[in-house]
C-alpha cells in the first residue's frame, strides 16, 4: 500500500512535498575566450552534444532516486585543445533543491550558491589530440 502511494505521488510530480521533484542542472560557459562543447549523460540517457557560446547556458532535468540516493550525471567539456569531464550531478554530493547551477571556467566547474561559488577540480584532464 505504501509503495502504491509513493509511486502515485511520484507520477503526480511529488506535489505533496514528500518525494523529491526533478532537479534542473544548468551549465553556463564562463570561459573568457572560447566556445564550450558539452556532452552530458548518465548510464541510461545520452543528452547529446551542445555548443555554448561565451556566457551561454544549457540545462536539463534529472530525477533524483528516491530509494538509493545514487543519481549521477557526468559531462565532457571541451574547448580548443582542452578536454575534461566532471560528475555534474551527483545526488549524494549535491544539495540542490530544484536547480543546480554550474559556471564552467578553465580550472574546473564552480557550483553557484546563493552568496558564493563552490569550485571543484576536473575529474581528470584529457588532452585533445
Amino acid at each position: 500500500m505504501l509503495i502504491t502511494i509513493l509511486v502515485t505521488l511520484q507520477f503526480n510530480g511529488g506535489n505533496a512535498g514528500i518525494l523529491p521533484g526533478k532537479v534542473t542542472v544548468e551549465i553556463t560557459n564562463n570561459l573568457s575566450d572560447y566556445q564550450l562543447g558539452v556532452h552530458c549523460k548518465d548510464k541510461n540517457h545520452d543528452l547529446g552534444f551542445q555548443v555554448l557560446p561565451i556566457g551561454g547556458s544549457y540545462n536539463f532535468k534529472v530525477s533524483p532516486n528516491l530509494f538509493l540516493n545514487n543519481t549521477l550525471y557526468f559531462c565532457n567539456f571541451n574547448w580548443i585543445t582542452e578536454a575534461h569531464w566532471f560528475n555534474i550531478y551527483d545526488q549524494e554530493r549535491d544539495d540542490c533543491d530544484d536547480t543546480c547551477h554550474w559556471d564552467i571556467v578553465a580550472t574546473g566547474p564552480c557550483k553557484v550558491k546563493e552568496d558564493s561559488l563552490d569550485c571543484f577540480h576536473w575529474n581528470n584532464a584529457i588532452k585533445a589530440a
